[in-house]
């Protein structure tokens, strides 16, 4: 039995309302008798005030005061107290009623000019008030809404009480059920028509009655197999039309009981998975009934509890698999088309529906979902994506090629005449498409090297693949033609035509490639794109350079794509689909269709996300030089392309930007080619690699940067890639003065060799000095400082290790320091420190003289302590007079400095560590 748990779940939570609710809504119903009198008097009295001030003013009948007075008491109040009857005829006032679009009566507008200038709520203050009357109405109707819920669920519960206690025989547990029902039904409309007003406690107990006629019937069928099919489902249809006709005189209690409490009636009556069609059609009955009222009286609630109980039952099939999976396709259809033609009495889908706040633009389409068809739209949006899962789930390719057409079919007729729907039949092409890929991905964990991977459709479905595939092909070109031919102006649906057969290639290539030969479906593809080409340049040369020839060229060039992805390797392909931005940005410079610049982004941004994220998209044959045609070929393609365009062209900062890009990617690639014997993507990171990263990044960043200062576009987007490899650059020579320091560090010290000077400390060490003191002239200006100060450590750092290495012919920390080697490190950072010192002083630059003040006092440390106990005789001797020597001398410059400056002596005399002399 499935679901059983879902009966005794709500049965449980409903034990304590099943009796409380039930006696405190007859309670509540009996004791309005008392509230109806006192409302009586008050409107008497508030009458006779109203007479009063009339005679008082002098007002006669007609004019703004009694205007404004008939307008409000025309208008709806609040949530009236629970079982109220309605102050109006009206009995679904205060139910959600949407606010008029212009003035009413000239009270009303009066009402609107006086509050002209208020600030209109946000949407989140609209999205509070929907929720706080939400509340509101929840705490004023609560009795009202259990007690009526109780007795439905009472006369569900007694049919299968009685099932399971075996009492009667089947045809008379129905019978009862039904009388039980309608019963109730005759009650309800006795008290009704008794008591001469909106009660909700009658309409509950209406509601109530609904359910239990529901539950018997659907009992027939669905648990004895006592009646045929047809005699039930007419039954159901009569319940449910009944109950919409009762529903618009007793108001909203008894459509939410009644119509949207009905789709959980089959879960509580129990049953098997085989039983789940007869659900499914019982859904599509409630769901038609609910369309139908609300053809009379529309509310948002009612409208998406409504999709949400169909979709509710959707679920439930699906899960459950089995045979009902075969109806899927057609139960979203007939929801769709119950969604489109029910309610407006459409129901052959083609009367004309303008929608102007949906022709101007499609991104005006996505915002006007508050619209009066904005609930149509989302919701035809949900039967596709629901369509999409369940075809990911399981395309039932067995079944036959037509069983999720319908659906498409349906939205396809009705965007014809709907300007409103103009954007779904592309929606559901791609929601199509992507339920049939996603039928064939087996997602693997992240850590492999491709996060998913494909399995074909077995051989014994390819014909049904391709048949299905050709039947959608030609359903959607069909569409885009007629759109052509009736020369509607809508040229996204007339894509269609041009786009929907290579999506149906694209298709039969992914899901059975083994049914055609790929050189096959290569030419097809490469013939479809010259045919759309032909098409094109014929418009174009005509003068016509509309929408039309745009997406005849986007498809020729997607034909075009699909040829190159079938027909080649992965490394020529990405060489292959570059081509495609010169030939673009040729017919953007020659014919100058604006729609252009859109479609050579997105084909700039394949290529270049191809080319960086690689190797995790695509694994690639390392035997021959693949990246010098595959990078260097898509470098020179894009650099052309943004020479075709002339300068102040929205688009050529995006080449100049993407081949700058490349031009990284390109060195990137050939670098690791060269230091791995062809294997680009191996997975290492040696010394010399990251010594020639560090120079690259550093010297793209400084690149970029000029280019955020000169280029007409995109300086943001130069700047931002700037600043990133500036401090992948900087990050870089950190972790080649840490982690991979030749000093402890043995493969980076094998890597630098045995030759002096001339080694990779220059590349790795030297060439940073340069790119940090340039960037410390040439970069940002607040970072110019950090950048001063790196390269002088930098400087110092690259000196030492070369000392090291010139004396060592190795670099081993813990190799001995011999008295020679300990000597030119004093000698060296002396003459660093004094020229650094003096250089400061000249330039009046007081980083740079503290810098140097900073060595000066690092090398006398080091005489003093180092040099006095590890040198002897000669060499000692000379550490402590080149010391003297050059503080002597370092005084007499800045004493001489300070005098032609026009200082005195005695205030030039010594040099001052904070300030330098001019």
């Amino acid at each position: 039995m499935w679901m059983n748990y879902l009966g005794g779940l709500l049965a449980g939570l409903l034990v304590f309302g099943l009796l409380a609710g039930a006696v405190l809504g007859w309670v509540s119903a009996l004791t309005l008798g008392r509230l109806r009198t006192r409302l009586t008097k008050a409107e008497r009295a508030l009458a006779d005030v109203d007479a009063q001030l009339r005679r008082l003013r002098g007002a006669t009948p007609g004019t703004d005061t009694e205007t404004s007075r008939a307008a409000e008491a025309a208008e709806p109040e609040g949530p009236a107290a629970p079982g109220a009857p309605a102050r109006s005829g009206d009995v679904w006032a205060g139910w959600g009623t949407r606010p008029a679009p212009v003035a009413s009566s000239a009270a009303s507008a009066a009402r609107t000019a006086a509050a002209e200038g208020s600030a209109r709520p946000g949407p989140r203050r609209a999205g509070l008030d929907r929720v706080g009357r939400l509340f509101a109405g929840i705490r004023d109707h609560w009795m009202v809404w259990l007690g009526g819920l109780s007795i439905g669920l009472a006369g569900i519960f007694l049919v299968r009480y009685s099932i399971e206690q075996g009492y009667l025989g089947p045809l008379a547990r129905v019978l009862l059920g039904i009388a039980t029902g309608v019963g109730l039904h005759v009650l309800a409309e006795w008290l009704r028509r008794r008591m001469q007003g909106r009660y909700d406690a009658v309409a509950a107990l209406a509601g109530g009655a609904s359910l239990t006629l529901y539950a018997a019937v659907l009992a027939a069928l669905h648990l004895y197999a006592l009646w045929p099919p047809g005699v039930v489902f007419a039954l159901l249809a009569l319940i449910s039309l009944g109950t919409m006709v009762l529903a618009v005189r007793h108001g909203p209690v008894l459509a939410i009981l009644s119509i949207l409490g009905a789709y959980a009636v089959p879960a509580l009556l129990g049953g098997d998975a085989e039983q789940l069609l007869t659900v499914l059609i019982y859904s599509l009955i409630v769901t038609m009934a609910s369309f139908v009222l609300m053809r009379y009286v529309y509310r948002d609630w009612l409208w998406w509890g409504t999709v949400a109980g169909a979709l509710f039952w959707w679920w439930i099939a699906l899960q459950a698999g089995g045979h009902t999976e075969a109806w899927l396709g057609v139960y979203l259809a007939v929801l769709a088309w119950s969604m489109l033609a029910l309610r407006p009495r459409n129901y052959r889908l083609t009367r004309p529906i303008a929608d102007p706040e949906a022709e101007r633009h499609w991104q005006q389409w996505l915002r006007s979902a508050g619209t009066e068809q904005g609930p149509l739209r989302v919701s035809l949006l949900i039967l596709l994506l629901a369509q999409a899962y369940s075809i990911a789930l399981g395309p039932q390719w067995s079944l036959g090629p037509l069983l999720w057409l319908p659906l498409p079919a349906v939205i396809l007729l009705a965007s014809q005449y709907n300007a409103g729907l103009r954007p779904l039949p592309w929606l559901a092409l791609v929601a199509m498409a992507a339920g049939l890929v996603g039928s064939v991905l087996d997602w693997e964990p992240l850590y492999t090297s491709y996060l998913w991977s494909v399995t074909p459709v077995a051989a014994v479905d390819h014909g049904t693949v391709l048949a299905m595939l050709g039947l959608m092909a030609a359903l959607f070109s069909a569409a885009g033609l007629w759109q052509l031919w009736a020369r509607r102006d809508s040229a996204l649906a007339t894509s269609l035509a041009f786009v929907s057969p290579l999506v149906a290639l694209a298709l039969a290539y992914i899901l059975v490639p083994e049914a055609l030969p790929h050189w096959g479906l290569s030419a097809l593809g490469l013939l479809v794109g010259l045919t759309l080409g032909g098409l094109a340049g014929r418009r174009l040369r005509a003068g016509t350079t509309d929408a039309i020839a745009f997406w005849q060229i986007a498809a020729g060039h997607l034909a075009y794509s699909l040829a190159v992805v079938i027909g080649f390797d992965e490394a020529t392909l990405t060489l292959a689909l570059a081509v495609q931005v010169l030939s673009l940005t040729w017919l953007l410079r020659r014919f100058g269709i604006r729609h252009l610049n859109g479609l050579v982004i997105l084909v700039l941004t394949v290529i270049l996300v191809r080319l960086t994220l690689n190797p995790w998209l695509l694994d690639y044959d390392d035997a021959a030089h693949w990246t010098l045609w595959t990078y260097g070929g898509s470098l020179v393609l894009v650099w052309l392309a943004a020479r075709v365009l002339e300068d102040g062209q929205r688009l050529k900062p995006w080449l100049q930007a993407a081949s700058l890009h490349l031009l990284m990617l390109f060195l990137h690639t050939q670098m690791r080619y060269l230091l791995y014997d062809g294997d680009v993507f191996a997975a290492r990171y040696d010394f010399l690699e990251a010594a020639l990263n560090t120079g690259l990044w550093a010297a793209l960043a400084l690149l970029y940067y000029r280019r955020s200062i000169s280029a007409a576009g995109l300086p943001g987007l130069y700047r931002g890639v700037a600043q990133l490899l500036m401090l992948l650059a900087v990050g870089n020579y950190l972790l080649l003065v840490t982690a991979m320091n030749p000093l402890w560090d043995a493969a980076s010290s094998a890597a630098i060799g045995g030759t002096p000077v001339m080694n990779a400390l220059l590349l790795a060490y030297g060439l940073p000095v340069v790119l940090w003191g340039l960037a410390s002239r040439l970069f940002e200006p607040d970072l110019r400082p950090f950048f001063a100060v790196l390269a002088g450590v930098a400087l110092w750092l690259f000196v030492s290790l070369e000392i090291r290495h010139l004396w060592q012919g190795q670099l081993h920390f813990l190799d001995p320091v011999r008295d020679g080697e300990l000597y030119i490190y004093s000698v060296v950072w002396l003459l660093m420190a004094v020229g650094t010192m003096l250089l400061g002083t000249l330039q009046g630059h007081k980083a740079l003289y503290r810098g140097g003040l900073v060595l000066l006092a690092l090398v006398i440390l080091k005489i003093f302590f180092v040099d006095m106990a590890g040198l002897t005789g000669l060499l000692r001797a000379l550490s402590f007079m080149g010391l003297g020597l050059s503080l002597l001398g370092l005084a007499f410059v800045h004493q001489y400095l300070g005098r032609r400056s026009g200082d005195t002596p005695a205030s030039a005399s010594v040099p001052d560590p904070g300030q330098p002399t001019p």
